[in-house]
């Protein structure tokens, strides 16, 4: 697809190749592509699939393929995020693969700086621990790069020290084409959490670093963790199962962080219910969910690799649930309003 790719060999700045899925986004699709645009790195292949959006966004990525040829728009039924990406895949060509969620944007060294953290360690799939989610946030003072083992990277990302999703990594071509990892479609919630352990499973070793490059949008009114569907709830335990059941390079830290994941999952869904007055409509999940809870608190309420938040949260959702997820709901709405919120107008004057 692009014309800077023809000679790998003679080009020693690498392709990336950017993959934006795209549904129902019309009102922050032109912030995202304009921050890809102003990217430091300029050997870039931008891949945006249109999920079959009812709104105006495939019309407006159009718009910017006819002004920058590095733009690729493809136009697709709906068939869910997991499909779209996908798709991307399929056709991307670059020696990179980088994910960019369409209601987010990145600071104009995103890809430059995931590259940076290649250089230094080698590593098939590299990322960053950290991202921008709050307003005034500030910048992480120290910058450590180094390398990890993939069940260290695995647990990590299991673990309540990283959001989750498969945006703020940097993949390389190889080792997504080479193991035939893809998303799977039959999950809608959970899909990157899947995709991205499934791929710190089959890497040769993890590089990671933590500044931040990352604009993470919590404040979509149409997003998934917005909005109560007991489904994505289920649909994300369905994503722990098959994690589990996948797993091939494993350990005690592993399994661990799994356990923790699906408890917080689990008190997710309690407190879920109880906000939205759901308790009486769907008495399986509680029940399964307060099981799972009580199964699995004993052993991560004795283990020092366990924080102290997280005991607390496990305490509070056994013995008083209706009041924590009160609480919960409050922590929800601070989260909510206090997201990062505008890419700045500043930045989009410095595009050609």
């Amino acid at each position: 697809m692009n014309s800077q790719n023809k000679d790998k060999k003679n080009n020693p700045v690498p392709l990336v190749s950017i993959i934006v899925p795209m549904y129902n986004v019309e009102n922050y699709i032109e912030e995202c592509l304009d921050s890809i645009l102003l990217q430091n790195h300029k050997n870039l292949e931008i891949i945006v699939v249109n999920d079959g959006s009812p709104d105006s966004c495939g019309k407006i990525a159009d718009e910017y393929a006819m002004k920058d040829s590095r733009v690729h728009v493809i136009h697709q039924e709906n068939k869910g995020v997991s499909a779209a990406r996908n798709h991307g895949l399929e056709i991307a060509t670059g020696d990179f693969i980088v994910f960019i969620d369409a209601d987010d944007w990145v600071s104009a060294d995103h890809v430059s700086y995931l590259l940076k953290i290649y250089k230094k360690t080698g590593a098939d799939l590299c990322f960053s621990t950290s991202l921008f989610s709050q307003k005034d946030e500030e910048q992480n003072r120290r910058d450590k790069i180094r390398i990890i083992t993939p069940q260290s990277a695995t647990a990590l990302l299991l673990s309540p020290k990283v959001v989750v999703g498969s945006y703020n990594k940097l993949y390389h071509k190889n080792l997504l084409l080479g193991k035939g990892l893809r998303f799977s479609e039959e999950l809608f919630s959970g899909e990157g959490l899947c995709f991205i352990t499934n791929a710190a499973q089959h890497a040769e070793s993890v590089g990671i670093g933590n500044r931040k490059t990352y604009y993470y949008r919590r404040n979509v009114a149409s997003s998934a963790t917005t909005k109560f569907n007991v489904k994505m709830y289920t649909n994300n335990e369905y994503s722990l199962d098959l994690i589990k059941k996948n797993l091939i390079k494993s350990n005690d830290e592993v399994l661990l962080m799994h356990d923790l994941f699906m408890v917080h999952l689990c008190i997710s869904g309690l407190m879920a219910l109880y906000q939205n007055s759901a308790v009486k409509e769907y008495p399986q999940e509680l029940k399964r969910w307060k099981e799972k809870i009580r199964a699995i608190a004993p052993k991560l309420l004795f283990s020092g690799k366990v924080s102290v938040k997280s005991k607390i949260r496990i305490i509070g959702a056994l013995t008083v649930p209706k009041v924590w997820a009160l609480l919960a709901k409050k922590k929800r709405e601070r989260i909510f309003n206090n997201s990062v919120d505008k890419f700045a107008d500043g930045d989009r004057e410095a595009l050609p």
